[in-house]
């Protein structure tokens, strides 16, 4: 028996020690055939390993049936006997009869719970049931039981913790995602869905650094749409964010060099920025934007100039500033020259831009 047992106790899954419990329990014991079922939660029976009728340790993983009416049933699951024996009584396999001889059925339990049985009979040799059997098969099915229990224990442990790290990784990647999506949504602005202030604000502060290092020009486009109170006095706030939309899409792809941003600074004011352009590219990009503000021809309903233009549009002035940054000085400078000239812009007639260097 103890020799078994730690065979059975170095098994690494319920099939392996299944397995050996049968095949070695034959051996020791001098059974000639051996089977172990399994009960499951409906208290149906299902085949593990057992014995063919010419003695061989077969699967039998394939059997499952309802528990037979049968006398050792209710000797062992009902008047709970850990053994139950009869001599001279038929013996089966699969259900069907091949033969008589002596039959036992030893209860295997998990505390007051019955989880299975051994079968065990003489079928192959017809030796008969000794005294020393009842014994050593009441020992026997403790021992498998204990081994049983202890390997779905086990198992139900390594379920939880597949469960568990499952759980886990599904949580973590819909954080990932959630956290993303978080991140994206705040580098937009959520009217008119283009980068916002704080993408603005930490570019131009990191292609500032850049420009510094190598010597490269930077650009700034500083716009701001044309009487643009007086389109939300007369239409509405709802039509005024209808127009900034419309506005916001229409030249977010008008500068497709490398690294240009464009983003609305807040309000009706929307910047442009263009890392390694000079003056030159950016003139040309202000000319471009003003070209298709006029070719979108938003209507404006009213502006200083209603009385002498049939058809007055939304325009936009544009402030322009380009620099090429020496050490140790700062964007803001760039910013404010831009600014500048934006206010120079609507001085001097909007719907135009201005160049400062």
């Amino acid at each position: 028996m103890h020799s078994i047992s730690f065979m059975l106790w170095r098994t690494k899954s319920i099939k392996e020690m299944l397995f050996i419990a049968v095949d070695e329990g034959k051996k020791q014991l001098e059974i000639d055939r051996m089977a172990v079922f399994l009960f499951d939660k409906q208290y149906r029976m299902h085949g593990t390993y057992g014995t063919d009728i010419a003695g061989n340790t077969i699967d039998e993983h394939y059997f499952e049936s309802v528990i037979p009416e049968q006398w050792y049933a209710s000797r062992t699951l009902e008047e709970k006997e850990y053994l139950a024996v009869q001599e001279n009584t038929p013996l089966y396999h699969d259900l069907k009869q091949v033969g008589f001889g002596w039959s036992a059925y030893i209860a295997l339990w998990d505390e007051d719970t019955p989880i299975g049985w051994i079968a065990c009979d003489n079928l192959l040799t017809g030796r008969p049931f000794r005294p020393y059997h009842h014994q050593l098969l009441k020992q026997y099915g403790f021992i498998i039981s204990q081994h049983l229990v202890r390997h779905q224990a086990e198992d139900r442990l390594k379920r939880l913790n597949r469960d568990l790290e499952k759980r886990v990784l599904t949580r973590t990647e819909e954080l990932n995602n959630v956290n993303k999506m978080l991140e994206k949504i705040s580098r937009l602005d959520p009217l008119t869905n283009i980068a916002n202030r704080r993408v603005f604000d930490e570019s131009i502060a990191d292609e500032w650094r850049r420009a510094e290092r190598h010597q490269l020009p930077i650009s700034l486009l500083i716009m701001d749409i044309d009487h643009f109170k007086q389109y939300n006095d007369h239409l509405g706030h709802d039509a005024g964010d209808v127009c900034l939309k419309k506005i916001a899409h229409g030249l977010a792809d008008i500068e497709k060099r490398a690294g240009a941003l464009f983003a609305r600074f807040g309000g009706e004011e929307f910047v442009l920025l263009l890392p390694g352009q000079d003056s030159k590219a950016a003139v040309f990009s202000a000319k471009k934007i003003l070209a298709t503000m006029n070719e979108m021809a938003l209507p404006f309903p009213h502006n200083e100039e209603s009385e002498t233009k049939t058809n007055p549009i939304v325009t936009l002035s544009i402030g322009v500033s380009s620099t090429v940054p020496t050490q140790g000085s700062s964007y803001k400078m760039l910013f404010n020259t831009a600014d500048k000239a934006l206010y120079r812009a609507k001085g001097e007639g909007r719907n135009c831009y201005r160049l400062l260097l």
